[in-house]
C-alpha cells in the first residue's frame, strides 16, 4: 500500500469521492474490493461504487477493471446490472454502477425459507429472469465467471413486494482469473468454488458452460435452501432427498429437466442459457417452431447485391448426407462460376464421390440471384423435400437441401474452415444429415441422460420406437430413395407432434437407430398416456407416406438397471 493511501481516512458515510460521489453506506466487501451506495451530485441519482483497494489489488487489476467496463457496457438487458463509468480515486480505481434497491438472492432465499419456501410461480419468474440475464451476457461472447445467489439482486417492487432479478458483478472475476498465476493444487482464482463446475475445479478457467452449471446450482439452492459444498454432486442422489420445499411439484417435467441438464458433468450436455424456459406450459400455447432445436445454420442469406451480379465464392454447397461416402459429409464446395456441372466423373466442375450420383448428374446455373438445377437424365434422379417425384428442374434457394441420388447438399453462405463451417461439421458429426435426428451413439448417450433424469425425479421414462414398413422388404434391406425421403418427412413430423402433445419446453430426445427406424423419449407420461399419444401421432403421419408404406410404433418403459441398448431394439 502506498503512503498516500495509508494517510487517507477510511471511506464512510459522508465521504465525497472525486468531488462528485457522496458515500451513504457500505453495501458489502469481497476479496476484490468493496461496494458503496453513493449519491451522484451531477445526475442526482443513487449509484453503486466498486473500489479495489490498494491492499487487495493484484497485477493486471487496472486492465481488468477497464475490461469490465467495456464488457459490461456491451450488455444492455433489464436483468443485467448497468455499469456507467470507470474513474480513478484516491483509494484506487472505481467502477460506477447502477444501484439496485433490494437484496441479494442469497438473502432472499433465507427469508423465503423462513416463510415456507417459494411458490412455483415465484420460482418461475426469478429463474427466467436470471437465465435471461446470463443469456444476454453470453450473447455478447462474454462470461460471468462468478455466478451465485450473492451476485444476483432481487429488487424491491414499488408495492414493497418481490421485484425483478438482476445479475451483477460480472467480468472482473474472469479477468482476474486470467491474469493471476495459478498455484498447483490451489482452487481456481476469480470465482467461488461452491458454484464451480467439475471441469473448472479441476483445471480453472471460466466459460459459458461453467456459468450454466453455476446457474443450475443457484436455482437448485432455491429448492434446497442450502449452500452447496465445493464439488457437490446434486445428481448423485434423488432430487427429493435434497429439497427442503417441494417447489418442483408445481413445475412441469421440462422445467425440472432443464436444471438437471445444467448440472451435468458433461459440459456438452448442458443447455445454453438462451434455451432455458420457465413458464407454465398448461397456461400458455407452445409453438413447436419456437422450440430451441439444434439445427444446421446455413449462414446469412446473400445480400441485395446478389440480385445484381454473380459474386464468385459468395455461396457454397455443403454435403450433409451420403449413403456411400461418409467421408464426404461436411465438405464445402465454393460456387466460383455462374454455371457448373456436378457428377461422379472427374471432368465435372463439382466432383462428388457418392456412388448413386451419375457421372454427369446435373447442371447448376445462376439466374436472377437463384441457382437453377437442371437434371441431365441421371440414373437415380434429383429430388427436393416434400415430394417423392424426380425433378427435372429445381430452383435452389438459400438454406435448402437438394438430393442427388443418395447425396444431400445444402446451399449455404459459409466459408471453408470458418467457425460456422466447423459448427456445421460438428452438427453433422452428431446428427444424421438426412433426418436431423441424433446418430446411434449420440442417441444412446442422450437416453442415458433421460434415464438418469427419470430416476432423479422418480418419473416414468417411455421410449416410442418407430419403424417404416413396406411390402416385400426386410428390416435389413437397404432403403430406397423413396423410403429415405419418406423417413425424413415422417421423422420430422413425429418429433414436432410429440413436442406439441406433451407440451415440451425443450425438444424431446429423438434419434435414428436403423435404416428406417428411430426412437423418441418421453419422461413424465404414464405408459397409458404415452400409448394414446403415439396412436395420435401415427394416425396423423400415416398420410405423409407414399402408397404401400406404413409406419409402425411400439413402446417400452425404462426400469432402473435396464441396458440402454435394449430400449432401442425393435419389438418383434
Amino acid at each position: 500500500m502506498s503512503e498516500s493511501a495509508r494517510s487517507l481516512p477510511p471511506i464512510g458515510p459522508g465521504t465525497v469521492l472525486n468531488d462528485r460521489y457522496e458515500v451513504r453506506q457500505s453495501l458489502g466487501k469481497g476479496g476484490m474490493g468493496e461496494v458503496f451506495l453513493a449519491y451522484d451530485r451531477t445526475t442526482q441519482q443513487s449509484v453503486a461504487l466498486k473500489i479495489v483497494r490498494e491492499e487487495s489489488r493484484m497485477p493486471g487489476d487496472d486492465e481488468a477493471l477497464r475490461q469490465e467496463l467495456l464488457l459490461a457496457r456491451s450488455v444492455s438487458h433489464p436483468n443485467v446490472c448497468r455499469v456507467h463509468d470507470l474513474a480513478p480515486s484516491p483509494y484506487g480505481p472505481m467502477l460506477v454502477m447502477e444501484y439496485i434497491t433490494g437484496q441479494t438472492l442469497h438473502t432472499h432465499i433465507r427469508r423465503k425459507k423462513a416463510q415456507g419456501g417459494y411458490t412455483s410461480d415465484e420460482f418461475r419468474r426469478l429463474a427466467q429472469e436470471v437465465a435471461s440475464g446470463v443469456a444476454a451476457i453470453h450473447a455478447q461472447g462474454l462470461v460471468h465467471g462468478d455466478l451465485k445467489p450473492g451476485n444476483v439482486m432481487v429488487m424491491t417492487a414499488p408495492d414493497g413486494g418481490c421485484g425483478k432479478a438482476v445479475v451483477v458483478d460480472f467480468g472482473f472475476a474472469k479477468e482476474r482469473a486470467r491474469v493471476s498465476a495459478r498455484r498447483p493444487g490451489a482452487p481456481p482464482d476469480g470465482g467461488t468454488p461452491n458454484y464451480m463446475s467439475p471441469e473448472r475445479l479441476r483445471s480453472g478457467g471460466a466459460s459459458a458452460e461453467d456459468d450454466v452449471y453455476a446457474l443450475g446450482l443457484t436455482l437448485l439452492e432455491m429448492w434446497t435452501c442450502r449452500v452447496p459444498e465445493p464439488g457437490y454432486k446434486p445428481r448423485a442422489k434423488p432430487m427429493r432427498q435434497q429439497i427442503m420445499f417441494d417447489v418442483p411439484a408445481g413445475l412441469s417435467i421440462d422445467e425440472t429437466k432443464q436444471i438437471f441438464r445444467c448440472l451435468s458433468d458433461d459440459a456438452a450436455l448442458r443447455l445454453p442459457a438462451r434455451h432455458l424456459r420457465f413458464f407454465n406450459p398448461m397456461a400458455l400455447t407452445t409453438n413447436p417452431v419456437q422450440l430451441p432445436r439444434e439445427r444446421l445454420d446455413p449462414g446469412p442469406p446473400p445480400g441485395r447485391n446478389a440480385s445484381q451480379q454473380f459474386t464468385p465464392g459468395q455461396q457454397a454447397l455443403l454435403a450433409t448426407f451420403a449413403t456411400n461416402a461418409q467421408e464426404f459429409v461436411g465438405e464445402l464446395i465454393p460456387l466460383n462460376k455462374p454455371s457448373l456441372t456436378i457428377g461422379r466423373r472427374a471432368e465435372n466442375d463439382i466432383w462428388v464421390p457418392e456412388a448413386t450420383v451419375s457421372g454427369n448428374h446435373a447442371q447448376l446455373k445462376w439466374q436472377n440471384a437463384t441457382w437453377v438445377v437442371e437434371d441431365l437424365g441421371s440414373t437415380n434422379g434429383t429430388y427436393v423435400d416434400h415430394t417423392y417425384e424426380r425433378r427435372k428442374q429445381v430452383h435452389w434457394m438459400h438454406g435448402v437441401d437438394v438430393q442427388f441420388g443418395e447425396l444431400r447438399i445444402k446451399l449455404v453462405t459459409l466459408a471453408a474452415d470458418s467457425a460456422a463451417h466447423r459448427r456445421a461439421r460438428a452438427f453433422l458429426g452428431k446428427r444424421d444429415g438426412l433426418t436431423g435426428l441424433l446418430r446411434l451413439n449420440e442417441t444412446l448417450k442422450a437416453l442415458e441422460e433421460e434415464a438418469a433424469f427419470s430416476e432423479w425425479v422418480d418419473a416414468p421414462l417411455t421410449i416410442a420406437r418407430y419403424e417404416l414398413r413396406a411390402p416385400n422388404r426386410s428390416a435389413a434391406d437397404r432403403p430406397t430413395i423413396l423410403e429415405m425421403l419418406a423417413l425424413r418427412r415422417v421423422a420430422t413430423r413425429v418429433v414436432e407432434l410429440t413436442d406439441v402433445l406433451i407440451l415440451s419446453l425443450i425438444p424431446v430426445t429423438s434419434g435414428r437407430t436403423g435404416p428406417l427406424r428411430f426412437v423418441v423419449a418421453m419422461v413424465g407420461p404414464t405408459l397409458g398416456d404415452a400409448r394414446n399419444l403415439v396412436e395420435q401421432v401415427v394416425g396423423q403421419v400415416q398420410g405423409l407416406l407414399p402408397d404401400g408404406m406404413e409406419i409402425a410404433a411400439s413402446l417400452v418403459r425404462y426400469e432402473p438397471g435396464m441396458l440402454i441398448e435394449s430400449l432401442v431394439e425393435p419389438s418383434e
